[in-house]
């Protein structure tokens, strides 16, 4: 154990949460005047000097924050902020107004200041004043503000009128994360159970299913990365991420189905247009009681033609260490994994207008076993091997056609997830095969002020061949499903522009086809009963998928908003075993199961205060979920089971985040939620009883972390980061499993920073918490292993970025 030698509870109660902004009429901040922007897309500070000529605004940048980036196109009518704001979209940067009224455009490093006069070329001042914007520059830090493309444009998030976190490069990077269960539950109202064996399953304000397509729609990039029949998703690794998006909510009219209880957005970095650029990350790490870890992570981004052609590589390895011994077999530290992650973009801009990326993303994992274990980290189960592959294609185009922005998304994913394990001594074996093919085309008006419109239509086609050996019999499985939508959203101006309403609207259709193997025997008996059937089985839902939003502009920091909308996961085909099953028993059951649904009612407020030093966001929200999905035991004499609509659901919940940079130098995180979710109805065919709680809901929720920077010398800072993370107990009442504890996680971080290295000490699970993270089955009144965090891992991180 190469670094062992050298280096219960927190209880949240969220009853209530009310948001009160009260403004004085002589306190109102004036809405600024519109006024004509024609800037178009160009290196970054060409556009900020472009920017000044065009606003009579005074800017001052820092030349090594702005180099090798680009611009967006400006056009139209904008206030000055607004065109400002959409100009350094996706560029990370964020924007200050000093107490002079110059506007001040910074990264989190600052480096030397140019002074942008409204003649738009540098200098203007002399020496002294120029370094006097730099000193207002490092009086006015601020948090950090965040452009987000969560409604398929660019906007601060402050300004999106929905509950939404973001999580950038640079705070992913802060924290040392590797995937997204290290970060994602600091998104209030959101959990994870991570399996470590290649898949996890994320539920969001306490939508979450075990069954059929996942409850959370999941975006690598513009791809949809879902699936039929599986709830539970792919571990994404977070090298070279450029944004992690989380909609809080149902996302039905822009990002339809499995949208149910929210989206998730994993956004890549693009390729630089003008600069050669590299990143290499290595780590190694040590777990108690377990095996060592290590893993080596590299970029290279190549300009090929200066400001219109450039290539982004991304590789990485990782070997995690085991720490769970089997009892059964002797195989200590059994759970080991490694994961291999390629990814490519080819960016092509050959004018201003057009856009063009190609990308391939492959990700394999092998992992013998899980995290499932004793308090005593210790299984008596048969391992079970788990062999994870994804290979991604994808062509996104945009192109600028003045009026608005035209995307074609087109995407190819190869899904495959093989199984292979033994049942008294025979094999069993599972491949699984997930082909998705899918197509958006949409239109995005360019401009920021006045009506504001997305349009757009989209195609899916999914395919799902199964093979599966149980004590040396075969058996297959193919389901496919063929989906098709129509969308839109306008957004309105009203009460000079203090006032937006937005309404949407999806229309959703899906075709889908189960076609199991059955031998001629089987098939010629159930015909001697229904003629018709065949052996396959097909159905069809439609639904219509509204959203209504009214956004109120207090100020020009603060926001309140209401949101009413529809998510859907779409229905299911029954099994074809179970098909036959009823039919030579002379039982009706249907054939197939409408779409799960959810109407959520939000209201909100999001906002800045203090100088800029601190935001806030806050909602509170009730979901009406009904058609729940479930597989319930028909005829309890042969145990036949069939899929149907059941039992009813709500959840009601509170969420609270909070950001602030108290001094400069610290910046502190919180986020917390609180959730009741129960069925409104039984169903005694399921176990379900009115008033219990929902399956594998956490009523509570909190994340808080600390980070501190401080200069040792003039190139070289000091680093701190430390977090906790506290999810309550689950239950499963329905299947009488054994409730889940609740955890509490903490982690730290330190080291040292130059301009473009670091190395850092770091460790994970500091308390060694062995709590079970999920529900367990029960076997003669003992609860058998479940997921369990990995014990105490300490380790050491060194990365070198060249810029």
């Amino acid at each position: 154990m190469m670094l062992k030698e050298c280096c219960r509870s927190i209880l949240l109660s969220c009853a209530t949460l009310a948001v009160s902004i009260t403004t004085h009429p002589s306190q109102a901040v004036a809405r600024e005047q519109l006024q004509a922007f024609d800037i178009p897309a160009q290196e970054l500070d060409s556009a900020l000097r472009a920017f000044a000529r065009a606003s009579l605004q005074q800017v001052v940048f820092e030349d090594e924050a702005v180099k090798g980036k680009r611009s967006v196109a400006v056009k139209g009518e904008f206030t000055t902020r607004d065109a400002l704001d959409r100009l350094l979209g996706g560029s990370g940067l964020r924007v200050r107004t000093g107490e002079s009224g110059l506007l001040i455009v910074s990264a989190a490093v600052r480096t030397s200041a140019t002074w942008v006069t409204q003649s738009g070329a540098p200098g203007g001042r002399s020496t002294n004043e120029a370094g006097a914007a730099a000193s207002e520059s490092e009086k006015h830090f601020a948090v950090e503000e965040i452009i987000v493309t969560a409604t398929k444009r660019a906007e601060r998030i402050l300004d999106v009128p929905q509950s939404i976190t973001a999580f950038t490069s640079d705070r992913m990077r802060e924290q040392g994360s590797v995937q997204l269960a290290d970060f994602l539950q600091a998104a209030p109202g959101v959990s994870i159970v991570d399996t470590q064996a290649g898949t996890q399953s994320i539920q969001i304000r306490g939508i979450n299913s075990t069954f059929g397509d996942a409850p959370i729609g999941y975006y690598l990039d513009e791809l949809p990365f879902s699936f039929i029949s599986q709830p539970v998703v792919p571990d994404v690794r977070t090298f070279d991420l450029e944004r992690v998006e989380v909609l809080r909510g149902p996302q039905g009219t822009l990002y339809g189905d499995g949208s149910l209880g929210g989206t998730i957005r994993v956004l890549t970095a693009e390729p630089n247009l003008s600069n050669l650029q590299s990143d290499v990350d290595l780590t190694i790490a040590s777990t108690e009681h377990g095996e060592d870890s290590w893993a080596a992570k590299g970029m290279l981004n190549l300009p090929i033609v200066a400001g219109k052609a450039a290539l982004r590589l991304v590789a990485s390895q990782e070997d995690i260490g085991g720490w769970t011994d089997n009892i059964a077999t002797g195989v200590a530290d059994e759970n080991e994994r490694s994961i291999d992650t390629y990814r490519g973009k080819l960016r092509l801009a050959p004018n201003d207008r057009l856009d063009v990326i190609l990308s391939f993303w492959r990700t394999d994992s092998e992992a013998a076993g899980s995290n499932g274990a004793y308090e005593n980290q210790t299984t008596d189960l048969t391992p079970v091997s788990n062999d994870m592959a994804y290979d991604l294609y994808s062509l996104t185009v945009r192109y600028d056609l003045g009026f608005a922005d035209l995307v074609s998304a087109t995407s190819y994913m190869d899904f495959s997830l093989f199984n292979a394990g033994t049942l008294l001594g025979l094999p069993v074996l599972s491949d699984q095969t997930q082909e998705v093919r899918s197509e958006e085309l949409r239109l995005t008006s360019s401009n920021d002020g006045g009506f504001r419109w997305t349009g757009g239509l989209f195609y899916r086609k999914i395919e799902r061949p199964v093979t599966a050996q149980v004590l040396g019999l075969n058996f297959g499985e193919y389901a496919q499903s063929e989906s098709y939508a129509v969308f839109g959203e306008g957004t309105w101006p009203l009460l000079d522009r203090k006032l937006d309403l937005t309404l949407g609207l999806r229309y959703f259709k899906d075709d889908r086809l189960r076609a199991d193997p059955i031998d001629p025997a089987t098939l010629a008996l159930i015909q001697t009963i229904d003629p018709s059937f065949t052996g396959r089985v097909e159905s069809s839902i439609d639904t219509l998928n509204p959203r209504l939003n009214l956004a109120w502009h207090v100020s020009d920091d603060w926001l309140l908003y209401t949101n009413v909308a529809k998510g859907f996961r779409a229905g299911q085909v029954q099994p074809t075993v179970s098909l036959i099953s009823a039919a030579l028993i002379g039982m009706d059951i249907p054939v197939g199961i409408e779409e799960e649904i959810v109407w959520s009612y939000e209201l909100g407020a999001k906002g800045t205060f203090a100088a800029g030093r601190a935001s806030v966001e806050a909602a509170v929200y009730y979901n009406d979920w009904r058609n729940l999905m479930l597989n319930v035991v028909v005829e309890p004499v042969t145990q036949l089971s069939a899929l149907q609509n059941g039992a009813a659901a709500r959840t009601i919940g509170a969420e609270l985040s909070l950001s602030a940079q108290p001094i400069e130098g610290l910046n502190l995180q919180l986020s917390a939620s609180h959730v009741e979710a129960e069925y409104t109805e039984a169903d005694a065919g399921v176990n379900v009883r009115k008033g219990d709680r929902v399956t594998r809901v956490p009523e509570n929720t909190l994340a808080a972390s600390a980070t501190y920077r401080w200069p040792l010398t003039a190139t070289l800072d000091a680093f701190v980061f430390g977090q906790a993370q506290y999810t309550s107990d689950q239950v499963d009442l329905i299947n009488n499993l054994a409730p889940s504890d609740d955890v509490t996680l903490l982690g730290t971080r330190l080291g040292a920073e130059g301009q473009s290295w670091g190395i850092y000490l770091f460790g994970d699970n500091l308390t060694d918490e062995n709590a079970a993270m999920s529900v367990a089955g029960v076997v003669n009144g003992l609860a058998l292993p479940t997921a369990r965090p990995r014990p105490r891992t300490v380790g050491l991180n060194m990365s070198y970025r060249f810029r």
